[in-house]
C-alpha cells in the first residue's frame, strides 16, 4: 500500500489533529526521504525520486520563469506552470502538511535569471493567512515557503502583514472580480516598512491576492516591491 493510499484508510478526513498522526505514523514507517515528496515512491535518500526529478529538467519548464506584473508599480515572476511535479508539492505542502515540500521548491529558486535582482535590504513576507484557517491546515505553508525562498536568497524574512479572521470564501473557482471582492480589506501592515520587500506566494492565479497585499504593503510605507509566486497557469 502506497503511503498516501495508507494515509486514507487510516485517517479519512483531514483535520488538524488527522494530519498530525498521519504525519507522525508515517514518518515511523516512512522515514522523511525514504519516499518521494511528489509521487510517493521509494526514493534513495533524497526527496524526490529519480523519475520526478527528471521530469523537472525534461519537461522544457527547469529555466521556464515567466514575468506578468499584475499592477504596473508590481514586478511579478512565477517559476514554473501550475502542473506536473511543482503543482504536486505545493498541494503536499498546503493541504497534507509536508513541511519539507517548501524546502523542495526552495532548491528550484537558485539560479536567478539574469534580469532578476532585488536589493540587498529587500525583507521577505508571505501572504498571511486566516488563523482559523492555520489551524484547521496544521501548518503555515505560507510562511514555510518564504522561509525557504529568504534562506536561498540569503535576505531576511518576516511577517510583515496581518490577516483579519473573519469567513472569507475560499479563493479557488472564484472569478477575478469574486476574488477582488472577497480580499478587500482582507491585509493591514503589520509596521511601518521603509525597505524593499518581496513578497513570496505558493500559486499564482489572477494576481488579485498579490495586489491586495502590496496594496496593504503601501499603506504601511512600502514604495518598492517585488512578488514570486512558484507555479502560474500554464498560458501566463
Amino acid at each position: 500500500m502506497s503511503s498516501r493510499a495508507f494515509e486514507k484508510w487510516l485517517f479519512g478526513k483531514w483535520g488538524p489533529l488527522e494530519k498530525a498522526l498521519a504525519g507522525w505514523t508515517k514518518d515511523v514507517l516512512w522515514p522523511e526521504g525514504a519516499l518521494c515528496c511528489a509521487c510517493g515512491r521509494i526514493t534513495d535518500g533524497g526527496g524526490l525520486c529519480a523519475d520526478c526529478l527528471k521530469s523537472l529538467r525534461n519537461d522544457g519548464a527547469f529555466f521556464a520563469w515567466t514575468r506578468s506584473d499584475p499592477a504596473p508599480d508590481l514586478p511579478a515572476w512565477s517559476l514554473r506552470p501550475h502542473d506536473s511535479v511543482p503543482r504536486e508539492l505545493i498541494i503536499r505542502l498546503k493541504y497534507n502538511a509536508e513541511a519539507r515540500a517548501a524546502r523542495l521548491l526552495s532548491e528550484l529558486l537558485l539560479p536567478l535569471p539574469p534580469d532578476i535582482s532585488f536589493p540587498p535590504d529587500t525583507v521577505v513576507t508571505w501572504v498571511t493567512m486566516p488563523e482559523s484557517r492555520r489551524r484547521e491546515r496544521a501548518v503555515d505553508h505560507g510562511r514555510l515557503l518564504a522561509e525557504a525562498f529568504a534562506e536561498k536568497l540569503s535576505l531576511p524574512c518576516r511577517q510583515l502583514l496581518l490577516r483579519r479572521d473573519r469567513h472569507e470564501k475560499r479563493q479557488v473557482n472564484l472569478s477575478a472580480e469574486q476574488r477582488a471582492a472577497n480580499l478587500t480589506g482582507a491585509f493591514r501592515p503589520k509596521e511601518r516598512i521603509a525597505f524593499p520587500v518581496l513578497i513570496v506566494d505558493d500559486v499564482r492565479t489572477t494576481g488579485t491576492t498579490l495586489c491586495r497585499c502590496a496594496d496593504a504593503l503601501r499603506s504601511g510605507g512600502a514604495e518598492q516591491l517585488f512578488a514570486l509566486t512558484v507555479t502560474a497557469p500554464p498560458h501566463m
